[in-house]
């Protein structure tokens, strides 16, 4: 049986999933992001998919969603979207330390994955903590200056304001902006998955990363799977691929 516990890790609301009988031993443990405007509860799906192959799954609430909502609306969602992904990173190693620390998670065998803004949370994890052992981006852009300069471009033009100076958020995030040092990805596998019609997260991004990791001879892990149909909607096949990359090399 799959059990699912809505409780706090480090003081954030998560789902935490895994199967009854082995919810307090040490398991691969995959932390797995939600998207913009979303919350945990939606994403339930990959959690019982993934715990039915014998992960522990913990489904975190991004900061301004679901249970952190705080009244925020989706112009202030869109307004601090950066710092939510940058929060996501910040409290990434606070989630999996907990669990390394109570016996239930292998330091070991640490994965991550995400849809759309969670994709792109993965992304910039990747480059940020060597013990993350595998990445799954489905949707998402490991190149954060870019994207957030056209992000920026497009929020005013259609008239929303930044109480923050916009450049200078753009340039803080280069630190976590896995293509400004592509190495960092030292061969760890990542699964790409992206449909062409995306009209949200250009498909382009996914498809420069793997063209200049191949070119950068960092490939050999890194599958990249085109769905040439697919606007900004995971499809199932998607999802399972997403499943049975973890289950692959986790």
């Amino acid at each position: 049986m799959i059990q699912v516990e809505n409780e706090q890790i480090a003081g954030i609301p998560v789902l935490h999933i895994s199967k009854s009988e082995d919810a307090d031993k040490m398991l691969p443990t995959i932390i797995f992001y939600h998207g913009f405007t979303s919350q945990k509860e939606l994403y339930l799906h990959y959690g019982y998919l993934l715990a039915q192959r014998g992960f522990r799954v913990v489904l975190p609430d991004a900061k301004l969603h679901g249970e952190r909502l705080q009244g925020a609306n989706p112009e202030d969602q869109a307004t601090y979207f950066w710092d939510v992904i940058e929060t996501n990173i910040t409290e990434f190693p606070l989630i999996t330390e907990e669990l390394i620390k109570e016996g239930k998670a292998d330091a070991n065998r640490i994965g991550v994955g995400g849809v759309s803004m969670g994709a792109i949370t993965s992304l910039g994890l990747l480059g940020q903590y060597n013990d993350i052992k595998v990445a799954v981006s489905l949707m998402g852009s490991a190149y954060y200056v870019d994207f957030a300069k056209e992000l920026s471009k497009y929020a005013l033009a259609q008239g929303l304001t930044f109480p923050y100076d916009v450049d200078e958020r753009i340039l803080a995030l280069q630190k976590y902006d896995l293509t400004q040092n592509i190495t960092k990805i030292n061969n760890r596998p990542l699964l790409l998955w992206h449909g062409k019609k995306d009209d949200v997260v250009p498909f382009a991004y996914s498809e420069k990363l793997y063209q200049t990791l191949v070119e950068e001879s960092l490939a050999d892990n890194v599958e990249f799977i085109i769905d040439d149909n697919a606007k900004h909607k995971v499809s199932v096949e998607g999802m399972l691929h997403g499943v049975a990359f973890f289950e692959k090399f986790l």
